[in-house]
């Protein structure tokens, strides 16, 4: 599963993918969600499910 390295929450369905560039070492892809509004919704279904709330 991807994870949005800007808001830490899951990616459902498309994310757009970052290629960090470095001479020294390999880097990992980062990935985001495709647009500012689908990281917001996550972050708002995160804080609406009960499951989250009781922890």
């Amino acid at each position: 599963m991807k994870r949005c390295q800007s808001c830490g929450y899951p990616i459902t369905g498309q994310a757009r993918e970052v290629t960090p560039h470095s001479d020294a070492t390999a880097r990992p892809t980062l990935y985001l969600h495709e647009t500012a509004e689908e990281c917001a919704a996550a972050k708002r279904e995160r804080i609406a499910s009960p499951l989250r709330r009781h922890r």
